[in-house]
């Protein structure tokens, strides 16, 4: 008798919302209201900087912080907001995932672009 399949578990639904009045993004799993990871932002006139990404205790190791990564960059294209990722673990997920570059207000190797209103 063969061992018994086991079926795939289905992963909860991340739920991701923009907070603009704390510059970031939070994502929780399912209907389980604790914050499970966030990424912070800076908005400029003309794009948005992604400066941390975190995942809570309890929640790595799930895949959490690349799907918020993937669900803000979705946001921002349909908002029409270029991103400049200066988070590691953000830069990192973009280095694999070349096929959201299109989002990018500049490509991932070049030189950091000025803020607006600074010399």
């Amino acid at each position: 008798m063969s061992e018994p399949q086991q079926m795939p578990t289905k992963r909860p639904p991340l739920h991701v919302r923009d907070v603009p009045d704390e510059s970031r993004y939070e994502a929780r799993l399912g209907d389980d209201p604790t914050l499970a990871a966030l990424i912070d932002y800076r908005l400029s006139e003309r794009w948005i900087v992604l400066t941390h990404t975190e995942v809570r205790e309890g929640f790595e190791g799930q895949g959490v912080g690349s799907r918020l990564v993937r669900a803000v960059l979705e946001d921002l294209r349909e908002r029409g907001i270029p991103v400049v990722p200066r988070c590691p673990f953000a830069v990192g997920w973009l280095q694999r995932h070349p096929e959201q570059h299109d989002v990018l207000f500049r490509p991932l190797e070049a030189p950091e672009p000025d803020e607006p209103g600074t010399a």
